[in-house]
């Protein structure tokens, strides 16, 4: 597509409306047209209701709610560039359009999209301090969630989270002693002029509550919380018809700054007026000052466990749990392959596998699309975690992600190496085995070898060959040693042949070739 150029068109919040809408006349004639109709019903409705009852928190609503359908069909977010961009084949749906916007206090360009000297069709395109209120609103009254947080998963909400974050407004205020004796204070979150005011209390730990009987109301809740940078669960309190997010310590400290800022002055004022033990408001401090490292507001532990590399989600509910699972999964990730996931009793458990750790590097620079954008971001969150712990758990984390990476990286056949040329290479998958056919010309001398790999009882992956001769068993132990970089076990058989066998480590290494890589690794899952 080629390069957009404006047309002469600006819609602001102090436009002539009456004006505006004569440029839209021609639309009277066209609307005959089932699909000219429907495009027009909804920012036409829009404009009535706003024009109407003016702009305020229920107009809002219904304009990111609709705006929503836009946005996810042919706009596009851009949080690098701070706009919202809407775009569509018609001039006159998208005047429309923009008489909508600015009827809400929203400013609006109209450009056309040209491909060469012919028109392909009109953006509506929204920047700064506009894009990001749009943005929020997008987010905050988009389609409600079907369940957990799959939103996120939408490539364009990830975008309007990062553009809405930059509109937050965090205040707090009413510090006080409830009747039981605990310290309360009222924190309020305002975004695209929507505003919810929550509950914080310092107990044993920072607990920030917000509860009611309106679930949308307190969905939205959770929307600004996301906004803050914080994940938080609605769920029913006990048999009332109460709804409610509870989050405590950990995941606020994992928020914005400006919501841990807001946090750290009601702890050190408390601290002051002699309400909080001072050991306890110096351990908050500390957490929400530097800030606590999680992924989606979920908080992975990652250890050097008798030699392996460990990374684990525990949750208290099933949904984190689910919820974890589906955020792998739409990494590119295969449960029991890649993670595992337990539950039992009143917590689970969601286990990255070594394989997991690999398999992310590879989606992170050869997947595609929106895999490969998630795997890259946590992966990111991976080694800031580590590097944050450094020792044993960097240098495993380290060697995993450089496997991952060497995968499929390299071209087998017309290798040069050592006087090693592989002319030929071909699998075949047959009862639970592979076979692996390699042709190379060997210091002047051409074989073919034919390596067979296995798995014994308890999983271990082997790989072997035959050969007959002193010179052919030189040759083959070169042959492995170039390929993967380790010298293979070489064993005299009873009937003159020699074996020559391959380990784990052996056959991992050969998945850095692009023949090999995706074979094995179907084998290897199997």
């Amino acid at each position: 597509m080629g390069s957009c150029r404006p047309t002469a068109l600006k819609v602001g919040s102090g436009f002539d409306l009456t004006e505006a809408l004569k440029e839209l006349e021609a639309l009277r004639d066209r609307l005959n047209d089932d699909k000219m109709a429907r495009e027009v019903v909804a920012p036409t409705l829009l404009l009535i209701r706003a024009e109407k009852l003016g702009v305020n928190e229920e107009t809002l609503r219904y304009l990111g709610a609709v705006i929503s359908g836009a946005i996810d069909g042919d706009g596009y977010v851009s949080a690098a560039e701070g706009k919202v961009v809407l775009t569509g084949g018609e001039l006159e749906i998208a005047l429309l359009w923009a008489a909508t916007l600015a009827a809400h206090g929203i400013k609006a360009e109209v450009r056309k999209v040209w491909s060469g000297d012919a028109v392909l069709g009109f953006q509506v395109i929204v920047s700064g301090d506009d894009a990001i209120k749009l943005a929020s609103l997008y987010f905050l009254y988009g389609p409600p969630l079907l369940e957990g947080d799959e939103r996120i998963i939408n490539h364009k909400l990830a975008e309007a989270v990062k553009l809405g974050a930059e509109g937050l407004d965090i205040r707090w205020e009413g510090l006080r002693r409830t009747k039981k004796g605990h310290v309360a204070a009222d924190l309020t979150i305002s975004a695209a002029g929507v505003a919810v005011k929550y509950t914080v209390y310092l107990r044993d730990e920072i607990v920030l509550q917000f509860a009611l009987s309106d679930r949308g109301r307190v969905e939205l809740a959770a929307s600004l919380l996301k906004l803050a940078g914080v994940s938080a669960e609605v769920t029913k309190v006990g048999g009332r018809d109460v709804w409610r997010i509870e989050v405590t310590t950990d995941k606020l400290a994992a928020g914005r700054e400006e919501l841990r800022k807001a946090l750290a002055e009601i702890v050190k004022t408390a601290r002051d007026n002699g309400w909080v033990d001072e050991k306890k408001a110096r351990r908050w401090l500390e957490k929400l000052e530097k800030g606590v490292a999680t992924w989606e507001g979920k908080k992975f532990s990652m250890r050097v466990v008798e030699g392996a590399l460990e990374v684990r989600f525990s949750p208290t509910s099933r949904e984190s749990l689910e919820e974890a699972a589906r955020e792998f999964k739409a990494m590119g990730l295969e449960e029991g392959v890649h993670f595992t996931v337990r539950w039992g009793g009143e917590r689970g458990s969601v286990y990255l596998l070594a394989e997991g750790v690999r398999r992310l590097k590879w989606v992170s620079e050869r997947g595609e699309g929106e895999q490969r954008r998630r795997a890259a971001e946590f992966l990111k969150f991976l080694e800031e975690k580590a590097r944050a712990k450094g020792g044993e758990v960097l240098r495993k984390l380290e060697a995993l992600v450089e496997e991952g990476r060497s995968r499929g990286a390299l071209r087998l056949v017309s290798l040069e190496k050592d006087g090693v040329k592989v002319l030929d290479v071909k699998t075949e998958e047959k009862d639970d085995k592979l076979y692996v056919t390699i042709r190379a010309e060997i210091d002047g001398a051409v074989e073919e070898y034919r390596l067979t790999f296995t798995r014994e009882k308890d999983g271990t992956r082997r790989l072997q060959f035959y050969v007959r001769g002193e010179e052919a068993v030189a040759r083959a132990v070169k042959l492995v040693e170039v390929l993967t970089g380790e010298r293979p076990s070489v064993t005299e058989m009873p009937d003159g042949r020699t074996r020559i066998r391959g380990s784990e480590r052996h056959i991992d290494a050969l998945t850095r070739y692009e023949e090999l890589r995706e074979t094995i690794e179907r084998w290897s899952n199997q």
